[in-house]
């Protein structure tokens, strides 16, 4: 599987918060997963397919890895917060850790969408100005310009 970023990547920039984190918590099928669903419908496969040959190294270091980034951990992240263990799913807890209210968690997982949601339009809105330096790029397919969600309204064009 080919990927725009690497695990380690992921956890740089998007859980580079202050926290150690093992890059074994995202896997390449995570990433994959990320550019499926919110890259590639408004990148289109074959301006992925490009920046995955090398292509356009500016515009992947500056507006592609850090979306990829957080859309991939948008996937992760409840996955991070509950385990899997012998006794079915379970919270993380120890002698030094808590497991946090349910409105942390929420507000974490509002946090990561907007951030992602913000990145997403970043990226969407460079492709949209620099059109012509991306012979790759179809704009009427990037699915941005016709439908996106703002302050929480369902925007169609």
């Amino acid at each position: 599987m080919r990927t725009v970023i690497t695990p380690e990547q992921v956890v740089s920039i998007a859980f580079g918060e202050g926290n150690y984190l093992s890059a074994n918590i995202v896997s390449s099928a995570d990433i994959v997963a990320a550019q499926d669903r919110y890259l590639i419908p408004i990148m289109g496969q074959t301006l992925l397919e490009a920046v995955l040959d090398g292509d356009y190294e500016d515009f992947m270091a500056n507006y592609v890895a850090p979306a990829a980034a957080f859309a991939t951990r948008l996937l992760v992240q409840p996955a991070i917060n509950l385990k899997l263990g012998d006794s079915g799913l379970v919270a993380p807890r120890g002698d030094a850790v808590e497991t946090p209210l349910q409105s942390a968690v929420d507000a974490l997982m509002l946090s990561l969408r907007m951030r992602t949601r913000q990145l997403l339009k970043r990226l969407s809105n460079y492709l949209n100005s620099n059109e012509h330096s991306f012979s790759e790029y179809r704009k009427e397919y990037n699915i941005l310009n016709r439908c996106s969600i703002d302050g929480g309204f369902v925007q169609i064009f």
